[in-house]
């Protein structure tokens, strides 16, 4: 947590929020992670992917999150095998659910 959203929450004003947010996957993904903004909040502080649809898993890109957007990777396949979802492909079909704190 930020030194200001700390200062926020621990003064009991509480516009530190942690939730879940789901998005849509894109359209055509990017290689090295797609780019998604949240509409809930107004400065990300962290963002955890907790689930993608159809088998599929996501990572936030470390360092990626700033102001209220955050970079996701997606691969297919499991933990030990994961492979990067290719470029270009279709997730409009997915659901990208992941688990935001900040203002």
């Amino acid at each position: 947590m930020s030194r200001i959203a700390e200062r926020l929450a621990t003064r009991g004003e509480k516009p530190y929020k942690i939730l879940t947010e789901t998005f849509s996957g894109p359209t055509s993904y990017a290689t090295g992670g797609s780019v998604f903004n949240s509409t809930i909040f107004r400065q990300l502080e962290r963002a955890t992917a907790l689930q993608v649809t159809g088998g599929l898993t996501g990572e936030v890109v470390t360092g990626s999150v700033s102001g209220n957007a955050f970079t996701l990777k997606v691969y297919t396949g499991t933990a030990s095998g994961a492979t990067e979802v290719a470029n270009a492909v279709s997730l409009v079909s997915k659901a990208i659910t992941v688990l935001l704190e900040g203002l």
